[in-house]
Order: C-alpha cells, then sequence, then structure tokens
C-alpha cells in the first residue's frame, strides 16, 4: 500500500473527528462560551433540524444534531475506524449497490412512516437505523474519497 494512501486516510480521519466532536462541543460549550456553542449549533443546523424532541442531551443541553445524524456520525466513524481493518486502503472497488440500499431501507421506513403519521419513532430507533446506514456508507463513500484525493495528488505533482 503506498504511503499516499495512508497520509490521506489519516487526514480524512482527522478531519471527520473533528466534525464529530463538535457534536459534543456545542452543548459543552453553550454555559461556558455561548458565541461559540451557537456558531457550532448553526454549523450542524444546515445539516440537521436539531429538534429538541429528538435530539439526545449531554451537559444539560442538546447535541449538536438530531439523534438519527448522531447515529449516521457514529456509524460513520465506527466504520472509518474498521475500514482498513477490514478492507485493504488501496481498494478503491466499491461494493455491490444493493448493501447499501439494504442498510437505508430500516433508516427510510422509519422516517417515511413517520412522515406520513403512521407512527411516532423514538430516539433510539433513530438512532439505531442512521447507524447502520452511516457504518454502511462509508464503505462506499471512503474508496471514492480515497480514490479521488490520490489522482488529485498525482495530478497536481505532474504541474511541478
Amino acid at each position: 500500500m503506498e504511503k499516499k494512501i495512508l497520509y490521506i486516510y489519516f487526514l480524512l480521519f482527522s478531519l471527520f473527528l473533528i466534525f464529530y466532536t463538535g457534536i459534543f462541543l456545542a452543548p459543552y460549550l453553550y454555559d461556558k462560551n455561548r458565541f461559540l456553542s451557537l456558531l457550532i449549533y448553526s454549523v450542524y443546523s444546515s445539516i440537521c433540524h436539531q429538534l429538541p424532541e429528538r435530539s439526545y442531551y449531554i451537559f444539560n443541553h442538546k447535541m449538536g444534531v438530531c439523534a438519527r445524524c448522531f447515529g449516521i456520525y457514529t456509524g460513520a466513524l465506527v466504520g472509518m475506524i474498521l475500514y482498513p481493518l477490514v478492507r485493504r486502503l488501496d481498494n478503491f472497488k466499491i461494493p455491490n449497490r444493493y448493501y447499501l440500499i439494504l442498510a437505508l431501507i430500516p433508516m427510510g421506513i422509519d422516517g417515511i412512516t413517520q412522515l406520513l403519521g403512521l407512527r411516532e419513532s423514538f430516539n433510539e430507533l433513530r438512532f439505531v437505523t442512521g447507524f447502520i446506514g452511516g457504518f454502511v456508507s462509508i464503505f462506499y463513500i471512503l474508496p471514492l474519497l480515497l480514490k479521488s484525493l490520490r489522482e488529485l495528488i498525482k495530478y497536481r505533482s505532474t504541474l511541478y
């Protein structure tokens, strides 16, 4: 495996870890530095509805994202940690798309049945269905990112 791929993986992992940490920083900083906390909440508001009744609470404040998004990002984090143990980082082959569809079906059913008013979901189910979707999605997203960034680095090195 080339070193560049490993560096790219660690860069992506580090950036994602910073993003993930913000989910906890927003409520943690709320009573310590309200401006910074609200700034972090506003960043996450562009990707999540942040409804209080659909969120977990820590430090006496809701997390930066709702329970489903927290599940998605936690699943993605676990997937990123396990990815190099399951697949080689320089293997850019993407799994069969049916695995991704299968993994997203529970989240879809949960969200759609709630949206249609057929039932009310609960945070634990939102988290679990999000976790499954986020975990499996990494095995599709990471190979594309690794391959694209490796090619970008190769291209840039030919320019100089």
